[in-house]
């Protein structure tokens, strides 16, 4: 059986080069000459939620992490050049309150949908939010074993938070932006919680999407929704949001199922923006992991103990009251929970098999965070600890992330460079 093909979708925002405040400029970042060379079909970056975001997609699926890792690295260097010309860097992170950012015009056709169903003020909060997706080819003899074992990869958040500083400019949790998309309680769309366990046929996973797409059918069409809403055009009628709203893309769950990409894919949709070498390590994990399951057959089952495992003869996921609970140290404290600390680790040992020996080194990042503490923790000791940050001391939160991420990219082209 061929290996699995990967493709990623990057999300940044521009900063001031000088003052690393938000910048809005991405409508002239992205009609710049260079974003579109002519040697690929489409733009190297294309709009996102703000007037400050880029987001770059890989160009085609591929199994190989090498070849993902060059065309990172020609994006890289296309927006480099548009940012020098611009006097901004694209950094990943989300908004940390260092100025913010307007929507962007060019999305308001969801946007409209958003706040008439969730209120602007659930938008606001979640257009400030920049993160990585990661699509992975859907196998469908095993596709309830792979959406089952994605699902358990939730706490891989704990490698991947950048983003401990809210746009409020507030520090209480290790992953702001986990927890403002998909928590029931808390999160911006509480009000059709998203059901984000494991399923035991396909059919369920399938009436769990329907069920959900009526949910905000039904929301958006009340009228006195509608009424709240003063921003929505008279023209915007429920036909109109059914033609910007399919149940492919509706909603924020974990794990979509894009059946009308390629020939199936699953997105990977819970992992905060990263520099571009975790990036890469994230890339990796989901993509050994699952060669592993699909290519040696391997079993998965959940456990009903709580305790996971993972073999070459049977994965036994976490139960679904353990995979909360280390999601819930993952929001909290990263990496610190030694549990959780050894649990990742066992994760990327066995995933690391299911790469070719030549592509392993991509996840060494993993390795060295869980010694070191996640960049969340990281940018927090930098800080220092306190609940509540000036403008000043966010803006020096992304200028700590830019550096990171550039020492990120000299990791990566060193990792692109031919190995014996």
């Amino acid at each position: 059986m061929k290996p699995s093909q990967i493709a990623v979708e990057y999300e940044r925002g521009l900063h001031n080069a000088n003052t690393f405040r938000v910048a809005s400029l991405a409508a002239q970042f992205l009609s710049h000459p260079l974003n579109n060379d002519g040697k690929r079909e489409s733009d190297y970056f294309v709009e996102e939620g703000t007037d400050h975001q880029t987001e770059f997609n890989s160009p085609k699926p591929t199994s190989s992490l090498t070849e993902l890792c060059q065309d990172f690295l020609k994006a890289e260097e296309i927006s480099d050049k548009i940012c020098a010309e611009l006097g901004v860097v694209n950094i990943p992170i989300s908004e940390t309150g260092a100025g913010l950012a307007k929507i962007n015009p060019g999305v308001m056709h969801r946007i409209h949908g958003y706040q008439t169903i969730f209120g602007k003020e659930a938008v606001q909060k979640l257009i400030r939010i920049s993160g990585i997706h990661i699509h992975i080819d859907q196998f469908s003899d095993r596709s309830v074993d792979q959406f089952n074992a994605l699902t358990a990869l939730r706490p891989t958040i704990a490698f991947t938070s950048t983003s401990s500083i809210s746009h409020e400019r507030k520090n209480s949790v290790n992953c702001h932006r986990y927890i403002t998309i998909a928590d029931p309680v808390e999160g911006v769309f509480a009000k059709i919680p998203e059901q984000r366990g494991y399923i035991s046929h396909i059919e369920e996973l399938n009436t769990r999407d329907k069920r959900r797409y009526d949910a905000w059918v039904t929301e958006f069409a009340s009228s006195w929704n509608r009424h709240v809403n003063d921003e929505l055009p008279l023209t915007y009628n429920l036909e109109t949001f059914k033609q910007n709203f399919k149940i492919e893309n509706t909603g924020y769950p974990d794990i979509r199922s894009r059946p009308s990409i390629g020939k199936g894919t699953y997105e990977l949709r819970i992992n905060d923006t990263i520099p571009l070498d975790i990036v890469l390590a994230q890339a990796a994990l989901v993509l050994g992991y699952n060669n592993r399951i699909i290519q040696e057959s391997i079993p998965v089952t959940v456990s009903l103990l709580g305790r996971p495992s993972f073999h070459s003869r049977r994965i036994v996921l976490p139960s679904s009251e353990k995979l909360d609970e280390y999601t819930f140290h993952a929001v909290k404290s990263g990496l610190q929970n030694p549990e959780l600390n050894q649990h990742l680790y066992n994760l990327i040992q066995f995933a690391e098999q299911g790469l070719p020996e030549s592509e392993q080194h991509f996840l060494q990042p993993f390795y060295n965070l869980l010694s070191e503490g996640n960049l969340a923790s990281q940018l927090l000791n930098h800080l220092g600890h306190k609940p509540y940050y000036s403008p000043a001391e966010s803006a020096l939160a992304n200028q700590w992330m830019w550096e990171r991420h550039k020492k990120g990219v000299a990791d990566v082209q060193e990792r692109a460079k031919p190995r014996n």
